[in-house]
């Protein structure tokens, strides 16, 4: 990141991950993104068509505004796999948690996704899921997990992170404190998770507890948990939860990153600025709005209007911009830009392909249209 302090405007910015539409850097997106100056861009299925495209477009975006954002997507395997287009079916987590060989399986996966994904332009993957889940799938979790099993997923999901930090591409644990006990799921609905805090803590908060130092990036979930929270709501604009619980109780010190702020469990109808202003107050350093132009312009004027009145203070600001800027430092330093070799993306294809065929488990509840 540049040296000198960058005017407010950027700096608001820096708090914003957004998705768009199209496969080009179009001159609407070119737009938003001047307007905006994001701290990260996310893609989608719907923003992916061959690798030489998605190089393209990534490198576009990485030059599209002053200070380079972050370009992320969801690569699980399983269901949630952006790239199946380029590097074809991946078994989703919980097969590969059921193998013999399961920590073998797992990192051989993760090498080749990360250096899949450094080929293509990506910084981050918004992976592992670190909820604890069977294969249901009406938590919308099911076979994204690595299980049910505290143990297996810390030390499974310990072997992903390992091997994407080794690789230079920023992991995320998701959904925390975890949405393994929901009912429902929070692309469409609230769901409210009646466990107490005894079996959180010794269950759910496991994953965030133990593998806390190679976390550089813990994105939180919107369900609502009785036990944990003051009041009714996503945990994601919770204070009681995110500052209160991750910050101060277990001691995390990376960036916390909101799920998406569009998404059926936040409610839709305060208008994008409020939910965008609560996830601040509630100690988020990310906020997460995928689709949505006008959402996203919304919560940016809104952000950068409370911060010009003095009801976010700079010191608050600040707070999230050090932890953003420490993370740019060390993964978007300008040798840090992977080279892009159509061979090392087909050699991960085919190493991805020697863990068996993908099993079709059902729709992607990740999915953006």
């Amino acid at each position: 990141m540049p040296r000198e302090r960058p005017p407010l405007e950027d700096r608001v910015g820096q708090l914003f991950w957004i998705g768009f539409r199209g496969t080009t850097l179009e001159p609407a997106l070119r737009s938003l993104l001047e307007r905006v100056k994001p701290g990260a861009v996310i893609l989608f299925a719907r923003n992916i068509e061959n690798a030489p495209q998605v190089r393209a477009l990534n490198d576009a975006l990485h030059r599209s505004v002053r200070i380079p954002p972050f370009i992320a997507l969801d690569q699980e395997g399983g269901r949630v796999n952006r790239l199946k287009s380029i590097l074809g079916p991946i078994p989703p987590n919980l097969a590969l948690a059921r193998r013999k060989d399961a920590a073998k399986a797992v990192r051989r996966q993760a090498a080749a996704m990360a250096s899949a994904l450094r080929g293509l332009g990506f910084s981050v993957n918004l992976a592992p899921v670190l909820d604890l889940s069977g294969p249901d799938a009406a938590n919308g979790i099911g076979d994204r997990a690595f299980g049910e099993d505290p143990v297996t997923v810390c030390r499974l999901a310990r072997v992903f992170l390992e091997t994407h930090l080794r690789s230079g591409v920023v992991p995320v644990g998701k959904h925390f404190p975890g949405l393994g006990s929901a009912r429902a799921d929070t692309h469409l609905t609230l769901p409210v998770i009646s466990k107490s805090r005894a079996r959180l803590t010794r269950e759910d908060l496991v994953p965030y507890r133990r593998l806390n130092r190679y976390l550089p990036v813990v994105m939180a979930g919107h369900a609502s948990y009785p036990a944990l929270q003051d009041r009714p709501g996503p945990a994601t604009l919770s204070r009681a939860v995110i500052e209160g619980l991750l910050r101060r109780r277990l001691g995390y010190r990376g960036m916390i990153l909101t799920d998406d702020l569009e998404m059926g469990a936040v409610e839709q109808e305060q208008g994008a600025a409020a939910q965008a202003l609560a996830a601040l107050a509630a100690g988020n350093d990310g906020l997460m709005f995928c689709a949505s132009q006008d959402k996203i312009l919304e919560a940016y004027e809104g952000v950068l209007a409370a911060v010009r009145r003095g009801e976010i203070g700079e010191g608050r600001l600040e707070q999230s911009l050090k932890r953003i800027k420490n993370l740019k430092a060390r993964f978007l330093g300008p040798r840090r830009r992977a080279r892009f070799s159509p061979g090392a993306i087909e050699r991960s294809r085919r190493s991805l392909a020697t863990l068996g065929p993908g099993e079709e488990t059902g729709p992607d509840p990740t999915a953006r249209l």
